[in-house]
């Protein structure tokens, strides 16, 4: 049983790492105006625009950045592109943003600040990409749209560069999603941490047709996950268990270990 203090601190670690974007209470819409709300981002490589049309340079990069967001999307990225306006007024922001930006998405102008100061921002134009922590893990990416000779080979390298334990429920360190279902997670946690029946898996809806599904692997276990838990003060053993249970889901596996 783990200690209160403890288990507030490791979910305050845990609110911390959330999506940079919901973290910021950022205020999101597309060119016809529609909010976004920061689910939409999830499992996408996101970069931070910030740029004015009153800023030469800005108007400058803005169309080569277009055409590298452009090519990145037909050649089916997932990726997403967040204006942050530096210019004089809100309304100047949108003119320039309808008539000269790509297809992405713009930050509410009274938001700048909060969308910049936590990354310094020296000067416009800059272009970052972030994981969904807001680390920056490509802070020139706007050296490198203006050097790519392949969008999609360059969105490749960032891509990986942003993968982490928040995308897609774990699987992009080889976990599997998580399922959502309270009682199937209590299941698998008296399963895996306390012992029980093995829960009876639920035969998938299929056409008559087809084939019937190979048994369900267990989950491998990614080392990355397991020195994760580890650090925050959990024995080895009953994170592997955890992990193992939660399909290696990071979250899951935490709520399980400071249920436990």
């Amino acid at each position: 049983q783990v200690s209160a203090s403890f288990r507030e601190k490791t979910l305050a670690e845990l609110a911390r790492t959330m999506d940079f974007v919901k973290a910021k209470g950022l205020k999101l819409a597309d060119k016809s105006g529609r909010a976004v709300e920061a689910k939409e981002l999830a499992g996408k490589v996101v970069g931070l625009y910030f740029s004015a049309h009153w800023c030469p340079p800005c108007r400058g990069f803005t169309p080569a950045l277009k055409k590298f967001y452009e090519e990145v999307k037909a050649s089916g990225g997932d990726f997403e592109i967040l204006f942050v306006s530096s210019d004089k007024s809100e309304a100047e922001g949108k003119d320039y943003f309808a008539n000269d930006h790509g297809d992405w998405l713009m930050v509410d102008h009274s938001q700048k600040d909060a969308a910049g100061n936590p990354f310094s921002i020296k000067g416009i134009p800059t272009f970052i990409v972030i994981d969904s922590s807001g680390k920056p893990v490509v802070p020139d990416a706007r050296g490198a749209v203006a050097e790519s000779k392949s969008p999609a080979a360059t969105f490749a390298e960032w891509k990986k560069l942003c993968g982490d334990w928040r995308e897609s429920a774990g699987s992009s360190l080889g976990g599997a999603p998580a399922a959502n279902d309270q009682a199937a997670m209590r299941a698998a946690r008296l399963t895996r941490l306390g012992g029980g029946p093995e829960p009876a898996a639920t035969a998938p809806v299929a056409p008559a047709a087809a084939a019937a599904p190979a048994p369900a692997q267990a989950a491998a276990v990614d080392d990355a996950a397991v020195a994760q838990l580890v650090g925050m003060g959990f024995e080895v053993g009953k994170v592997r268990q955890a992990l193992e249970a939660a399909g290696g889901n990071v979250e899951t596996a935490t709520t399980m270990l400071l249920d436990a």
